[in-house]
C-alpha cells in the first residue's frame, strides 16, 4: 500500500513519531512517503531515502520554532508537489494549515482512506496556556483551538497519542470505534548503544552520585518542583545530583538557583545523538512531572521511552497516561505533585537499590514487547483497516465521513 505521511513538524521532532511509525511500515512491505518541514532550507523541495521510507522536506520562510505550520509558503510548496501524486492512503498528522490544506488538496482530486493523528492538547486551555504569552493566547489561541478540533471529524480514523485525547474527538462528534490508541513506542536498541559501559566520567559526574535524571526537548512543566525536592534531600543526601539534557534556558537555570540546588544540578543542554543515550545511561532514576493540568489529560511524555528501553525506572504524578501506565505495570513510583513527594519518592529509589533495579528490569521487559514499535505498528495498520473498510461511504467536507462498524479500539498495555 502506497502511504503518505503528512506533519508539519520539522524534520528533527518528526523523528520521534512520525519517522519512528513510518519505519515500522516500510518493514511491513508498505511503500511509505512522509512530507515534513525541513529543518532549516526556505527555497528548496528535499527528498532522500532514509530506512525504507521516502523523505520529502519542504521548505519554509520562517525560522526555528516558527516553522510550526503556519506559513503560506510551504503550504503552497507542499500542494504543488502533491499535485500529481498517487497513494492509496492519507495520513496527517495533526490539522495545522501545512498539514490540513494540502490533505485536503489531494483529497479532492483523489478519495483515499483518510486518518488523522492527534499528539497534543494544544488549544482549549492546553499547551498553549504553558508554551506562550498571554497576548498570545488572546490573539491567536481561538485560531489555534480551531484548527485543532474543526477538520476531526472528516477522517475515516483517527490515532490519538493520549486516552484524553481520545476522549476530546468523541466530544467533538468523532465516533468511538474510529479512534485508536497508539502512544509512542520505544526502540530496545537504544540499549546496544550503551552496553556494559560506565559514562559518568566523560559527563563529570561522581561514580558514587545517586543520579536522577530528566530531559525535555521543549516541555518544562514542573521541573521546578524537583529542584525543590532536591533542595529538601541534599544536606541528608550530599550526593545526590539531577543530571539534565534538552533545553536550557537562562528561566530554567534561574529556578535551579532559587531552589539552592546550583551544586547539584548537571545541565548538559542539547546532547548530540551518538551521546543521548550515554548520558541517559548515568542516571539512577527518572523524573518524569506530570502535574494535574488540562494539557497532561492529551500528553504521552516524549523521552519517557528511552527510559524504559534503557532499563531505568520513573518517578512520576498519578495524572492520565502515567497514572494508567504505572497502574498496570510496577516500572517506577507515583508520588504527589508536591517537593515533599518527589522527596520521598527518590528517597526511596535511593534506600532500596534492590526494588529500583526490579523496577528498571521489567520497564526494559515492557519496552521490548507491549510498548515496543513493532508492537504497536499492529495498531496502526488496524486503524488503516478500519479506513479503508470506512472510506467508501465517504464524502470529503461531509461532516463524517464513515458509518459505525465493528469496535475497533485497543486497550491499554
Amino acid at each position: 500500500m502506497r502511504i503518505l505521511i503528512l506533519t508539519h513538524h520539522r524534520r528533527f521532532k518528526a523523528a520521534w513519531r512520525c519517522l519512528s511509525l513510518a519505519r515500522q511500515l516500510a518493514r511491513r512491505g508498505h511503500d511509505v512517503t512522509m512530507l515534513c518541514t525541513a529543518d532549516a532550507e526556505r527555497f528548496r523541495m528535499t527528498e532522500y531515502v532514509e530506512d525504507g521510507v521516502k523523505i520529502v522536506e519542504a521548505p519554509d520562510l520562517l525560522v526555528g520554532s516558527m516553522r510550526s505550520g503556519w506559513d503560506p509558503y510551504t503550504i503552497f510548496r507542499r500542494m504543488h508537489w502533491l499535485k500529481d501524486a498517487q497513494f492509496d492512503l492519507l495520513h496527517a498528522f495533526e490539522t495545522r494549515p501545512a498539514s490540513i490544506y494540502p490533505a485536503l488538496s489531494l483529497l479532492k482530486r483523489r478519495k483515499v482512506p483518510f486518518v488523522i493523528d492527534w499528539i497534543d492538547w494544544w488549544g482549549h486551555g492546553g499547551l498553549i496556556t504553558e508554551h506562550r504569552p498571554r497576548w498570545y493566547q488572546i490573539v491567536f489561541g481561538g485560531i489555534e483551538t480551531w484548527y485543532e478540533e474543526h477538520f476531526r471529524t472528516m477522517a475515516d480514523a483517527s490515532t490519538v497519542i493520549a486516552r484524553g485525547l481520545g476522549h476530546r474527538a468523541e466530544g467533538l462528534g468523532v465516533k468511538t470505534d474510529s479512534i485508536f490508541w497508539i502512544p509512542n513506542g520505544c526502540d530496545p536498541k537504544l540499549i546496544e548503544a550503551v552496553g556494559d559501559q560506565n559514562f559518568r566520567p566523560k559527563f563529570g559526574i561522581p561514580d558514587n552520585a545517586f543520579v536522577a535524571g530528566f530531559s525535555a526537548l521543549d516541555v518544562t512543566l514542573g521541573v521546578d518542583t524537583v529542584f525543590r525536592a532536591l533542595s529538601l534531600l541534599k544536606d541528608r543526601y550530599p550526593n545526590i545530583r539531577l543530571l539534565m539534557t534538552g533545553k536550557k534556558d537562562d528561566s530554567l537555570m534561574a529556578a535551579v538557583d532559587a531552589a539552592g540546588v546550583a551544586d547539584n544540578v548537571t545541565h548538559l543542554g542539547f546532547v548530540d545523538v551518538e551521546d543521548y543515550p550515554k548520558a541517559l545511561s548515568c542516571v539512577d532514576t527518572f523524573v518524569v512531572p506530570f502535574g494535574d493540568r488540562i494539557a497532561n489529560a492529551g500528553r504521552w511524555p516524549g523521552r519517557i521511552n528511552d527510559y524504559l528501553s534503557l532499563g531505568i525506572p520513573i518517578i512520576t504524578n498519578p495524572v492520565g497516561e502515567m497514572s494508567t501506565l504505572l497502574a498496570s505495570h510496577k516500572i517506577g513510583l507515583l508520588a504527589p505533585e508536591t517537593p515533599q513527594g518527589f522527596a520521598d519518592a527518590l528517597t526511596t529509589m535511593i534506600e532500596y537499590p534492590d526494588q529500583r533495579q526490579r523496577m528498571g528490569q521489567i520497564a526494559r521487559d515492557l519496552a521490548g514487547s507491549e510498548l515496543a514499535w513493532s508492537t504497536l505498528i499492529d495498531r496502526l495498520e488496524q486503524a488503516y483497516t478500519f479506513a479503508i473498510d470506512h472510506a467508501e461511504t465517504s464524502t470529503i467536507g461531509a461532516g463524517r465521513r464513515h458509518t459505525r462498524g465493528t469496535p475497533a479500539n485497543n486497550p491499554a498495555p
